[in-house]
């Protein structure tokens, strides 16, 4: 089990049964593609240590967490609070504190990628990814916000994405169940209705937001 892995079963752990359970299951919005609307950041803090493909904690870590669902963010809460932190693969984390971040008022903010951007299209059983500079890699999340918003019964409208610094240096690979995930770090300007830029700090943008990809957090209104 890779060290996502590990967290998101931690996160699903200290959820509030059977919450954690539904959730992990089948989601909590129904659709043709069951929607979970939950979405994490990296483990800030940590160190990786090639030689030893390991990481290592350097003082006190920070874990974002996101949902579009009051639900699930106020059972994580309290299942955090009840539980004392997380315990990822076997090592326990004490919690020292919990802050809410209110959300930007407006429909024009750059955010900060704290987990990598994954975008890609699957056609004939092959996988294709895309980076920032390419159209699709906008569209495709514009398409996948409207598919949140019309499944929590929000008005859609255009929205769109636009990098900020683009370097190559930004791409990761990572492994996730056995499988390589391309994604994207880095900063982006946020275009679109508010209610539209809050469903995406909320939940994630692009693919794989349940599994720790896709969490932006603002640092910029303009």
């Amino acid at each position: 089990m890779t060290y996502r892995e590990g967290l998101q079963a931690a996160l699903y752990r200290a959820l509030p049964s059977p919450l954690g359970e539904t959730l992990h299951e089948r989601g909590l919005v129904s659709g043709e593609r069951p929607l979970k609307l939950f979405v994490f950041s990296r483990l800030l803090g940590l160190r990786y240590l090639p030689e030893a493909k390991a990481f290592a904690a350097e003082g006190e870590l920070t874990l974002y967490f996101a949902s579009a669902l009051e639900e699930v963010l106020s059972g994580l809460v309290r299942g955090l609070w009840e539980r004392g932190g997380l315990e990822v693969h076997g090592l326990p984390l004490r919690l020292l504190g919990l802050e809410l971040e209110p959300l930007p008022p407006g429909g024009r903010v750059v955010v900060e990628a704290l987990a990598p951007i994954t975008v890609y299209r699957t056609e004939g059983g092959a996988t294709r990814y895309f980076n920032p500079l390419n159209r699709e890699f906008g569209l495709l999340l514009e398409a996948n916000l409207r598919r949140k918003a019309e499944a929590l019964g929000l008005e859609a409208g255009p929205f769109q994405v636009r990098p900020l610094g683009f370097r190559p240096q930004h791409k990761r690979l990572e492994r996730y169940k056995g499988t390589w995930v391309e994604g994207w770090m880095g900063r982006f300007r946020l275009e679109g209705p508010p209610h539209l830029v809050r469903l995406a700090l909320l939940s994630g943008l692009g693919a794989k937001n349940s599994q720790g990809f896709g969490f932006v957090r603002e640092v910029g209104g303009c």
